[in-house]
């Protein structure tokens, strides 16, 4: 320890030994010498310093020249893209002594106070951990009295979406009419949380992702002035890995300079993030959608052996793919990534052997597998089941543009498209007769047996879908093989219309084909038997109170409020039909009673 000897008037000489301390603090004329991150000591202190955002930083430049400043901002957007810099700067330039001005001089007691946090008058408050009805009393109590040194009192929330119900209505009130002297900026990753009355106090600013090309330029600068050697592709990762964040972006880069000893390069980043080279992305790629699943596997554990990160490696593929899809269109090579001239190569080659619908499917395939692969807490199974996914999509698929020979296997089977029902009226005839569109319309005669276990089997099958409506429907229909077609009988326009809607014309199709072992078309015809003229007589009286019901006010607002529902039965009423013979409305989501009372409420079978 560093000591000196003194000697004191009055006392012997050596008496007393004064001891002095000091460390390198002084040495260096009081500068620390404690670490700054590169994302704090980067952070910018002006408006003209910030990257990406011009349109917040015009607009809160013009509104502080014009002295138009809002008394609430709400700055939203996600992590890492200056919403509390921006809440800083505008602090700053609020209070510097040469103000209110857009460019503060940085070297007042104000300027340098608001930077280092260290003023009374600028609060930072974390809306996560002060997000009680508590703390936004002693908010309100410190907002009345006038500022102690600054020209504003500025309180920044962040996070301030954590509010609770009570903490944001005790805001309110405050946060529309607050005294002259206080400015209020709220910055929040997820604006939706936020209840319309705070939002409809405040100027909202809405700030957007940056760009790779933005947070590369940033990067670039950043290790030119800390005398950092970073490759050019070590920069394009870095940034395209921040996923549009500068503070992502600029950690990555503080790591990489520390992994490093000041050199960045590309296989530096690919070894910390868990990335796999493009040409490793492209054969994995390539693997799945033309050499089959096997290969595609084998290359898959490879990578996952080798400690490829699954999220890195999902997004590298969807690279990967919307590349081969964007070339296979356009042609164009300079909306691809970056290749090197030996991948641009095989990535053309690939793309030549698949028609560019097919490229197209196959990254909707890997888009829509998000879930399996990052959602899940197996996610290498996900990625298995993308990667088969991919290499069934051939079988799945037909590609009309295909030229005959472009392709060394038969071209697959065209896609099943769900048909719409023909309907049509049976007609009594003796013989077969074609319509205009080979579709036969001649009546059956008496079924077969087969034809009554085939149409039992899909009554069974229906009804285990569990759908009330058309489980509801089914002691009004009946079907039969014709010929090469299997025919659905019914003998009401009102639910042949039920009937058609897709929802449930598609689980007649599935139930027909699962009975049947085999795809054959289903054809939905009106019956029309001969009724005596008694009947004609009753129908027609019948048709004609339908329309009248239906023409009634009450009736009209019943079937708008129960969206959906349909006119099944009219029962006219006598004075004696006690009340009591009404069913009761079954409660929302009663899949039983809602059956029996749609089931009830049909006409009989004829």
């Amino acid at each position: 320890m560093p000591s000196v000897t003194l000697a004191a008037g009055g006392f012997p000489e050596g008496r007393f030994k004064v001891l002095f301390i000091w460390n390198d603090l002084a040495a260096q004329g009081g500068k620390s010498v404690a670490y700054e991150a590169l994302a704090r000591k980067w952070r910018p202190k002006t408006f003209d310093d910030i990257v990406g955002q011009s349109h917040v930083s015009r607009a809160l430049s013009n509104a502080i020249s014009s002295g138009k400043v809002h008394h609430a901002y709400l700055f939203s957007g996600t992590r890492g893209v200056g919403k509390t810099t921006f809440a800083r700067i505008l602090a700053r330039a609020l209070n510097c002594e040469s103000g209110p001005t857009s460019t503060p001089c940085l070297s007042c007691p104000a300027c340098e106070e608001t930077g280092s946090g260290g003023s009374a008058d600028v609060q930072e408050i974390d809306g996560a951990s002060n997000n009680g009805i508590d703390d936004i009393r002693r908010l309100r109590e410190g907002v009345a009295y006038a500022p102690s040194r600054l020209r504003y009192k500025v309180y920044i929330i962040d996070e301030v979406h954590m509010l609770s119900t009570a903490a944001f209505n005790g805001l309110l009130k405050t946060l529309e009419e607050p005294p002259p002297h206080v400015i209020f900026i709220l910055a929040t990753t997820e604006p939706n949380k936020i209840p319309d009355t705070i939002l409809s106090r405040c100027q909202r600013f809405d700030f957007r992702m940056l760009t790779d090309a933005e947070i590369r330029g940033r990067l670039a600068e950043m290790a030119a002035a800390e005398g950092v050697a970073a490759e050019e592709d070590a920069l394009t990762l870095m940034a395209r890995y921040a996923f549009g964040s500068m503070r992502d972006g600029q950690s990555l880069f503080e790591q990489a300079t520390v992994s490093g000893a000041g050199n960045i390069t590309a296989p530096l980043i690919e070894g910390m993030l868990g990335l796999v080279g493009i040409e490793a992305a492209i054969d994995l790629t390539l693997a799945a959608v033309l050499e089959g699943v096997g290969q595609a596997l084998v290359r898959f554990h490879a990578l996952r052996s080798g400690g490829a990160d699954l999220k890195h490696l999902y997004r590298s593929l969807i690279d990967v793919l919307r590349d081969a899809a964007v070339l296979s269109f356009t042609g164009n090579t300079e909306l691809l990534y970056g290749y090197s001239p030996g991948s641009l190569e095989r990535m053309k080659e690939a793309v030549s052997r698949r028609a560019k619908e097919e490229w197209m499917f196959f990254l909707d395939i890997a888009f829509r597998s998000e879930r399996d692969v990052l959602g899940t807490e197996f996610p290498h199974f996900g990625f298995e089941l993308l990667l088969l996914r991919l290499a069934n999509a051939q079988g799945l698929l037909a590609v009309g543009a295909l030229e005959a020979g472009a392709s060394d296997s038969p071209a697959p089977p065209p896609p099943q498209v769900l048909p719409k029902p023909v309907v049509s009226s049976r007609k009594p005839a003796t013989a077969q007769a074609a319509s205009g569109d080979g579709a036969i319309t001649t009546t059956a005669g008496k079924e077969s047996p087969l034809s009554n276990d085939v149409w039992n089997n899909v009554k069974r099958i229906i009804e285990g879908k569990r759908k009330v409506v058309l489980t509801g429907l089914l002691p009004h229909l009946s079907g039969e093989m014709r010929e090469d077609e299997f025919v659905v009988y019914c003998g009401n326009e009102v639910f042949i219309e039920r009937l058609k809607e897709p929802d449930k014309w598609s689980i007649v199709l599935s139930a027909v084909e699962e009975a049947l072992n085999r795809p054959v078309p289903v054809r939905l015809e009106m019956s029309a038997e001969k009724k005596s003229p008694e009947h004609d007589v009753g129908v027609k009286r019948e048709e004609i109170l339908e329309r009248q019901i239906l023409s009634d006010p009450v009736v009209l607002e019943a079937l708008r409020v129960f969206n959906g529902a349909m006119l099944a039965k009219i029962i006219p009423l006598s004075a004696a039909t006690p009340v009591a013979e009404v069913p009761d409305v079954p409660a929302a989501g009663d899949e039983e009673s809602e059956k029996a009372l749609f089931t009830e409420a049909l006409p009989e079978e004829e």
